[in-house]
């Protein structure tokens, strides 16, 4: 299987940075044209199907590549962000000032630390990985386009590349980036990462 690996487009809250997770902020006028540069860059390419989270912001970023394709996007919530419960909202600043203490564990120990109300990078790792067996099970010898989210990628990246998710921080998703990941016998390669030459 070659997976394309999609960030969804900007939102106003990636602006603001704030913490997004599960909110279902929708793309803003500069996320939607990410999208359309993002699929336009992609028109040539034959995607057996297009997978997308079910928060809209990545259900939007998939339509707009989905309209290139004549293929309906299948929506599947264990792709969706990492839920990040209290932090949902909140700027990175006041994140600092308020969860000292819980920024600090998250530093020392991201696999296991639960962000308060919401769900641990392995949690994450876990149901992504899910759905990715999923998809290789379904489209073994196939292309695949799926839109997800920053830390969701972000865990699979570690998996793809047999790294610790102490490793998170080595791998950067921009909105609307596109990394290409093949699978051959049960062996990834991750041939393009974090791409973003088709934006203007």
């Amino acid at each position: 299987m070659k997976l394309y690996l999609v960030r969804h487009g900007e939102t106003d809250w990636n602006k603001l940075e704030k913490c997004q997770g599960v909110s279902d902020i929708p793309l803003n006028t500069n996320g939607i044209r990410q999208a359309k540069d993002l699929a336009f860059s992609l028109r040539d390419e034959k995607f057996s199907a297009i997978y997308a989270s079910d928060l809209s912001r990545a259900i939007t970023t998939a339509n707009e590549v989905a309209n290139y394709h004549s293929l309906d996007v299948n929506i599947d919530e264990r792709f969706r962000e990492m839920d990040q419960g209290e932090f949902e909202g909140l700027e990175f600043g006041h994140l600092r000032e308020k969860y000292g203490d819980v920024l600090k564990k998250w530093r020392d120990d991201p696999e296991t630390l639960r962000i308060p109300g919401g769900e641990t990078l392995t949690e994450v790792q876990e149901r992504a990985w899910n759905g990715i067996n999923n998809l290789l099970n379904l489209y073994k010898d196939e292309s695949v386009l799926l839109v997800s989210h920053n830390m969701t990628i972000i865990t699979l990246l570690c998996k793809f590349s047999e790294k610790s998710l102490l490793s998170f921080r080595e791998f950067t998703v921009k909105e609307s980036s596109k990394s290409v990941i093949s699978c051959n016998n049960n062996i990834f390669t991750i041939e393009l990462f974090n791409d973003i030459s088709h934006l203007n």
